[in-house]
């Protein structure tokens, strides 16, 4: 099964569920699932974006190897199996642009049709606690996530 996370930047939400992931199926030695990411506007300039998810990552432990920003392109859903939005926006518009159903992460991992958010800045830098949180959040669903996949698959 090849699982694709999709989002906006393709730089914090789904670029996160993808090194979670991968970092999950390593350490369970699962490899009869691969993981990509994509986004939108994979090619925005990202001045103003924290990298503090980075930092998380690390201290989880979890290896950022071979990280790039991937472009969405119509292509990508033909290559994958299963397409996760980390937003309603991003469902929204596969089904508008290709009349196309995708997922929801949260929509997989408890059923809940709700998006991952990704906090903006704010004077008192409460955001860069709430991406910490996300972080910790998305790594934490990861093993149910994969379960539920691998119940949907068969």
């Amino acid at each position: 099964m090849k699982v694709l996370f999709l989002c906006t930047d393709n730089f914090t939400r789904s670029v996160t569920a993808e090194f979670c992931m991968k970092h999950f199926l390593k350490q369970n030695n699962i490899s009869t699932i691969g993981v990509a990411s994509a986004g939108f506007k994979a090619d925005s300039d990202l001045s103003s974006f924290s990298d503090i998810h980075f930092d998380r990552l690390r201290q989880l432990n979890i290896s950022m190897d071979g990280f790039s920003r991937t472009p969405f392109n119509s292509r990508l859903l033909d290559e994958f199996d299963v397409i996760i939005g980390m937003g309603k926006e991003h469902k929204d518009y596969i089904q508008q642009e290709y009349n196309m159903k995708i997922y929801l992460f949260n929509e997989i991992y408890k059923g809940d049709e709700s998006s991952i958010i990704v906090p903006p800045p704010d004077k008192n830098g409460d955001y860069l606690v709430q991406i910490v949180e996300m972080v910790d959040y998305i790594n934490e669903a990861i093993p149910h996530l994969v379960r539920n996949l691998n119940k949907r698959q068969n």
